[in-house]
């Protein structure tokens, strides 16, 4: 990848944007790059360092890393954005004008750096499934609904809910739990490189909160018999093995980098007025995330609600994707298209679950997505087992990576963020227990400490450590603190 003059302007002053300090640009650097940004560009101009940064990463070839680490470090600023879809490194959008006219013309309340910004946030809480049964690759996408709970299609997993029973769905499929990847992230380039293979999370034990079935009615062409019954709504509601909401976009993120977060589901019904915007967020056929936009796109819903239609274009793979309105609320989850596969046949319509359907009926089970989401979360964070050790400690138990190396590193960039946090929240304290941070990490307290020296060595933090003669804790001193903020 090689940048022409225009874009080397743009880069830099998106650069600038996201990364408005130094020392916010260095940390960026260390932990998504693993490179030193002091030898790169030294002095107090950034304008300057992020110069000689672009310069140094075009002559040794990791440009698209760079604008790959940028965007997963600060995903929802729209500069970065709209300079990363030039490459395929995100989902692509309207040129200025036109996205500006589409704004305007659906009566959206959000200016043109807001509705990228949003659509950056979403786009790290979207996620490809990958199914591996008795035949080829089964695609679906899914999204975050809370720390650790996904929403796809009942559909998209079917050959996991019978696998597990023992049983085969009718197209001869079956899975496992085991054979389920839910993909977060992934990066390809314009030409077909992978950048990123993506973030990778897998189904926690007890995975399946709760399903809706597909309705025989879905696989009718119209004129349909009847409409669904209002518990055939083609939903899966899945638990996974750790907590990607609650930590930042990518694998190897620094202390100061937002948090995933999850797609925020609505309290009122949305009102699917015809000929108004949908815009879909999905993997079509296991592609990078790719947003699918129509400003006419609704057709209206069925009779009983279940249901609606609209113009808005996917592909396989994209079922189980979220829809939104011209304000990125969350209003649908995408399940099919027109089922008329008539070779004369040209499909009109494609067809989402209504969200506030799905929250209907997870009341009328005596469940709500709120209170599911949270008792998922608990079993998450629960501190069973208590303790997890770097050299012999089960990695999944903690949500750590698996080598040595890389839980090293997960816990450097822990550490890192608890002690920021600590700071903000303490500003005059003088000590930390450490102890603490056993507690909150699951790791052992010689393995933080050892984290701790690692990183006075690697001087990114510097502070005295002490022993409390009573308790064997260990502090850190008002110096510590003061110097880690400064450093920050």
């Amino acid at each position: 990848m090689r940048l022409n003059g225009p874009q080397y302007r743009q880069l830099t002053e998106a650069l600038l944007d996201a990364f408005p300090t130094p020392a916010r640009l260095t940390q960026m650097v260390r932990f998504r790059l693993d490179r030193n940004l002091s030898t790169i560009a030294l002095g107090d101009d950034l304008t300057e360092i992020v110069f000689r940064l672009i310069q140094t990463a075009e002559a040794e070839g990791w440009t698209a890393q760079l604008i790959a680490g940028a965007r997963d470090s600060n995903p929802g600023n729209p500069h970065l954005l709209a300079f990363a879809q030039q490459f395929g490194l995100a989902p692509a959008t309207p040129s200025q004008p036109e996205l500006e006219r589409i704004i305007k013309a659906t009566d959206s309340f959000l200016d043109v750096d807001r509705w990228r910004t949003r659509l950056g946030e979403i786009e790290g809480q979207v996620c490809r499934i990958e199914i591996q049964p008795n035949e080829d690759t089964i695609y679906g996408t899914g999204f975050l609904v809370g720390p650790d709970v996904v929403i796809t299609n009942y559909h998209v997993v079917e050959a996991v809910i019978q696998g597990e029973q023992g049983h085969t769905t009718d197209q001869k499929s079956q899975a496992l739990s085991s054979d389920v990847i839910l993909r977060f992230d992934y990066k390809r380039l314009a030409d077909g490189t992978t950048l990123n293979p993506g973030t990778v999370y897998r189904l926690a034990k007890d995975w399946l909160i709760d399903k809706s079935p597909m309705s025989p009615v879905d696989g009718q062409p119209e004129p349909k018999s009847g409409v669904p019954q209002l518990d055939e709504l083609d939903y899966a509601l899945l638990r996974l093995d750790s907590v990607p909401g609650d930590t930042p976009v990518g694998d190897k993120p620094e202390p100061e980098a937002p948090l995933r977060k999850w797609i925020k589901v609505p309290t009122q019904s949305h009102h699917f007025q015809p000929d108004t915007a949908l815009f879909i967020v999905q993997h079509p056929q296991g592609e990078p995330l790719q947003l699918a936009l129509d400003t006419n796109a609704i057709i209206g819903l069925n009779e009983n609600h279940t249901r609606v239609a609209y113009r808005t274009n996917t592909l396989p793979g994209s079922s189980g994707s979220p829809c939104f309105n011209s304000n990125w609320e969350l209003v649908a989850l995408h399940h099919s298209g027109d089922p008329n596969f008539a070779p004369t046949h040209r499909p009109t319509y494609n067809e989402g679950i209504p969200f506030t359907a799905i929250l209907a009926l997870l009341e009328k089970r005596g469940l709500s997505l709120e209170q599911c989401v949270a008792d998922a979360y608990a079993e998450s964070v629960s501190p069973e087992p208590a303790h997890v050790s770097l050299q012999r400690g089960s990695a999944a138990s903690s949500g750590a990576p698996g080598t040595l190396q890389e839980r090293t590193r997960y816990l450097d960039t822990q550490i890192l963020r608890l002690l920021y946090e600590y700071f903000l929240e303490h500003p005059g304290d003088p000590r930390m227990d450490l102890g603490e941070l056993t507690v909150t990490l699951r790791f052992e307290l010689a393995d933080v400490i050892q984290c701790l020296l690692g990183l006075k060595e690697k001087e990114w933090l510097d502070y005295s450590l002490t022993e409390n003669a009573q308790g064997g804790v260990i502090w850190l001193t008002r110096l510590g603190i003061r110097i880690a903020k400064s450093a920050r």
